[in-house]
This record gives C-alpha cells, structure tokens and sequence, in this order.
C-alpha cells in the first residue's frame, strides 16, 4: 500500500470538499492517506467542527509543533512518501512558498519535498482575480475578494520546478488515482 502526506492549512474555502475526496479517494484507492496540518489548519478544522471525523476518517493525523515537527519533510526526503498534496492551501502558505520561505510544517515540508524530487501538488484556493463565494461554518454564505499579489504568488509557484499547482480541486482525485495506478 502506498503512503501519501497530505497537507491542510487554514481555509475554511474548499474544506469540506477537500475531505469528502479524501474520504473517497482512502475508500477508493490502495493507498493510506497521513494528514499534516499546520496550526492554522487544526484551528480551521475545529471552527468548522470537522477535526473528530478527521480523527475518526484517517489513522495518522498529525498537528504542526514547529517547522520540523512531526518530521515530514525527513519522511519526504527518506521516500516514506512518493508524493505530497496541499489542499487546501491558503494564500498564505503560496506566498511562504513563492518566496522561499520555509518556516511552518507545511512550507518546510514541501521545500525539502522538492530538492529531492519527490512531487508537491498545491491546490491554492486564490487562484483567479475576483470575487468568490465561500460558505462559513454557520452555513451562511461571505463573499471574498481575491487579491492581485495572491494570484501573482501562484503564478510563481506555476513555474516552480518540483511543485504542480491544481486548478480546479475537482482534478485531484484524478491526480491521485493516476499516482496509484502506477
């Protein structure tokens, strides 16, 4: 069976959708799913009420201590995984990794991730210039403006070496079942 890290920031955008496919894809596919979440992501997670099912859906979960703890980005490094996938990631943690900034459990992680050559995919909720309509925890709907800079920041990591930006989520359970497939 094969191992993949799967990182959750802090967006409540897209969350919901994120664990369904994982829920799915852990159902669907040979392959056991490990969740790493940054300490905005376990924060989002509790706002939402959703971190018992993540407990109770996935053996491993794991909740950031410092840049390098839990060790991740050894794990990445050493191949206990062939791939690390970032859904959902904040604008936040694009810009860190844009800019060569290493300095969570996430972005440290993927920047170790890379120098190695084992694959990072990032689904980046700001990825189009606009307006979006996301769905707080209430179930009450809040419209969010996309900033320019956030849109830049994933055009960068678009042109990174070693890191594949997902544009559409719907696209990652393909992603994943390629990957296990192989």
């Amino acid at each position: 069976m094969e191992k993949l890290a799967w990182g959750i920031t802090g967006s409540g955008d897209y969350m919901r959708e994120s664990l369904d496919m994982m829920k799915d894809i852990r159902e669907t596919c040979d392959v056991r799913i490990d969740v790493f979440l940054s300490r905005e992501g376990e924060l989002v997670l509790n706002y939402y009420k959703y971190m018992q099912e993540v407990r109770r859906s996935f053996e491993n979960v794991h909740m950031e201590k410092g840049p390098n703890i839990p060790f991740l980005s050894g794990k990445l490094q050493m191949g206990k995984y062939r791939l690390f996938m970032i859904c959902p990631a904040t604008a936040n943690t694009v810009a860190k990794l844009a800019h060569g900034i290493a300095d969570s459990l996430i972005t440290n992680s993927a920047a170790q991730a890379m120098k190695v050559s084992c694959p990072v995919y990032i689904y980046p909720v700001d990825q189009t210039l606009g307006d979006i309509v996301t769905t707080l925890p209430d179930g009450s709907e809040m419209t969010l403006h996309v900033r320019e800079v956030d849109v830049k920041n994933v055009e960068i990591l678009e042109k990174m070496e070693g890191i594949t930006v997902v544009k559409h989520v719907e696209d990652i359970e393909e992603i994943i079942r390629a990957w296990c497939s192989r």
